[in-house]
This record gives C-alpha cells, sequence and structure tokens, in this order.
C-alpha cells in the first residue's frame, strides 16, 4: 500500500465518526435560518475561530478513547482543492448563463433568488471531491442533495432578499448534520471504549 493510500485512509477514519459532519452541517443549517434575518457574519467569523478547537474537543472525549489519536500529515492536499475550484466556476458559469437566460442579468437584485444554482453546484463539486478522496458513499449522496436543492430553491418565488440562499443552506445543514448524527451514533455502536488507551498514530 503507498504512501497516498495510507494518508486517504487516515482522513477517512477522521471523518468516519461523523463529528466534522455534525458541525458543519449545525453551522449551515444556523446560517440558513439567520440569512433571510441578516447578522450572520457575526456567527461565521466566530464559527471558523472556533470550529477546529471544538471538534478537537469533541474527538477528544468520544473517538481518541476508542480508535487512538490520528495526526495528519501536512502535505500534498491532493485533488480535493480542484474539485472545489473546478465547481465555483462551473457554478459561475452556469449562474450567469441562468441570469442571462431569465432576464435578469442587468437587474443586481435578482441575482440573490438564483444564487442558490451557484451554491448548489459548488458544494456539489465540493462533496463529492471530498467522497471520491476518502471513499465514502455519503459524501455523494449529500453532494446530490446539493445539486438538486440549488435550482430547487432558486425556483421558489420566496419573499426576502436571501430567503432562497437561506433556505438552500438550511436544506443542507439539515442533511448533513442528519446524517453526521446518524454516523456518530454508527461509529459509537461499533466502537466501544477501549479498556486500554490506543496507541498514537501519526500519518
Amino acid at each position: 500500500m503507498d504512501l497516498k493510500q495510507i494518508e486517504r485512509n487516515l482522513f477517512r477514519d477522521f471523518v468516519r465518526d461523523g463529528l466534522a459532519d455534525m458541525l458543519v452541517g449545525a453551522a449551515f443549517l444556523y446560517i440558513g435560518l439567520l440569512l433571510p434575518a441578516g447578522g450572520v457574519v457575526a456567527f461565521v467569523a466566530v464559527g471558523l475561530l472556533f470550529y477546529a478547537p471544538l471538534l478537537r474537543a469533541l474527538k477528544k472525549r468520544f473517538t481518541y478513547p476508542r480508535t487512538g489519536y490520528v495526526e495528519l500529515r501536512q502535505g500534498d492536499p491532493g485533488p480535493l482543492p480542484w474539485f472545489i475550484l473546478g465547481s465555483a466556476a462551473l457554478g459561475l458559469i452556469v449562474l450567469v448563463a441562468v441570469l442571462v437566460a431569465v432576464g435578469a442579468i442587468a437587474d443586481p437584485a435578482l441575482w440573490y433568488r438564483w444564487m442558490p444554482i451557484f451554491f448548489g453546484i459548488w458544494m456539489a463539486g465540493m462533496f463529492l471531491g471530498l467522497g471520491l478522496n476518502v471513499r465514502l458513499a455519503r459524501y455523494c449522496v449529500v453532494a446530490t442533495v446539493a445539486l438538486v436543492a440549488g435550482p430547487a430553491c432558486a425556483l421558489l418565488p420566496l419573499s426576502g432578499k436571501l430567503a432562497n440562499i437561506g433556505l438552500f443552506f438550511a436544506v443542507l445543514g439539515a442533511v448533513l448534520l442528519a446524517w453526521g448524527i446518524a454516523s456518530f451514533l454508527w461509529f459509537l455502536r461499533k466502537n466501544p471504549v477501549a479498556e486500554e488507551g490506543g496507541a498514537d498514530v501519526t500519518g
């Protein structure tokens, strides 16, 4: 087994417990609920500041007593950034095409309604890349949900400038949060606490 495969397996084990999905899903859901009312910037800033420490604390409490400590080696980021950048570019192209097709390109006030199309393609590429990288089907399902929810949320005639975008993030966040909780409960069931501390593993 080559080093790249070992690193992929380590990262797969890192996300297998569902804790990262739960935190990201909760953040997306909260953003979706806050967007129509505004005031989301402060939450995003606080979330970015505390996400990593909170995830480490949860893993130290629930994951490492069951699996041992895993530290991911910092190195080549692999293909995932290309999925993120490529899907963002594709989403922007599709969004502009839709705005031109519906005659909204000249009215920036209408852009917000159709923005879920961009976010849907972008998030779909992001989660598809993650799913292919770690070989976990749940991320491919989340990618499909994002791809479908984007245009579906854009087509709804909601009131409020950011309501359509908020609905998209709320839907995607709810799916990711639910899947994270299910994965976490399954992880706890399949991995009882070891009687002796596991050895450290550094990738």
